[in-house]
């Protein structure tokens, strides 16, 4: 079977193949949005960044990823995030719509962090809970052999499956430093029922690993960055990079992308309290050539609700 025909039959080969290991097979791969922008969120990586910015920050993030490849992941995001009072405790919440081909993943998410003061810092556990609705359209599939088993069981239909989460984090912070641990799904969550010998698609454990420190040089903050990320028996990749925040307005940044390509980007702080980003993945591989490119925007409102300075590398 394969995802209805289109000029860029190569391209929708390569897209259904994707699919169909990471999904229809039950095979564990990659299945958590990806974020090109993710040092402007943490939350979206790991629950133990809740309220480590110490003001209520509220996020909104539109990605469409490889954009000349129909059906491509398109993933919309928001969050909000804010520390407690007695600041020992961040919470976070999010939403996340995330589509590829004919499946449509939905979730609310519940994140919780308990901070310390730890050497220069905060050391910082985090749990996150969470429900995913993950939507299978069989109408978009087309299929050769109509005495395929998946056409007999689920030609012109939808189905949903509800699959719960459960998320651990480990977060230090200071001023001008980060570096954690996220991982996602450790109860590999069933995502389908295909109703075809038995075969079940779960839920994989992800894994990311963010290190950051901020230089501060003349009127300019110099702030390299790395994250490493990988799911259950899928290759791990390694984000280098680099961002500079000019007059604490402008952020300018790159990073390289071990076995696909690079990603530009830039953020611009409005005013005090609104800021907008975006970013361009550029893959130098196959699937990034087919796909002409991601494209990844970001709306950020913050309200310092306690009147405490903000805790990130990009303030010194």
């Amino acid at each position: 079977m394969k995802i209805k025909k289109h000029k860029a039959s190569v391209k929708i080969k390569i897209l259904f193949l994707l699919f169909n290991f990471s999904f229809l097979i039950g095979a564990f791969a990659q299945q958590d949005a990806q974020y090109s922008q993710y040092m402007f969120n943490l939350l979206a990586i790991n629950p133990a960044s809740a309220g480590n910015r110490e003001v209520l920050a509220t996020s909104l993030t539109y990605r469409d990823q490889w954009t000349g490849i129909a059906g491509s992941p398109s993933t919309k995001a928001f969050s909000i995030q804010m520390p407690l009072k007695k600041k020992k405790i961040g919470v976070g919440a999010e939403i996340i719509s995330d589509r590829l081909g004919p499946e449509n993943a939905s979730a609310v998410l519940l994140s919780y962090a308990y901070r310390i003061r730890f050497l220069k810092g905060h050391l910082a556990l985090g749990l996150r809970a969470g429900v995913y609705d993950y939507v299978f359209d069989w109408s978009k599939m087309d299929y050769k052999d109509l005495n395929d088993t998946y056409y007999i069981n689920n030609a012109a239909s939808r189905t949903s499956k509800i699959a719960g989460t459960g998320d651990l984090g480990f977060f230090y912070y200071s001023r001008t430093l980060y570096c954690g641990l996220g991982m996602t799904h450790l109860n590999h969550g069933k995502i389908s029922d295909f109703a075809v010998n038995d075969t079940t698609s779960r839920q994989s454990t992800h894994f990311f690993i963010p290190v950051s420190k901020a230089f501060e040089v003349g009127t300019t903050v110099v702030n390299p960055t790395m994250l490493i990320k990988g799911a259950s028996k899928a290759p791990s990749e390694i984000d280098l990079g680099c961002n500079f925040l000019i007059k604490d307005r402008l952020w300018l940044g790159f990073s390289l992308r071990s076995g696909y390509g690079m990603v530009l980007l830039t953020q611009f702080q409005i005013t005090d309290k609104l800021k907008v980003g975006y970013s361009y993945d550029y893959g130098s591989n196959r699937i990034g050539r087919a796909g002409k490119g991601s494209h990844e925007i970001m709306l950020g409102y913050d309200i310092n609700i306690f009147g405490t300075k903000m805790m990130t590398p990009r303030y010194l």
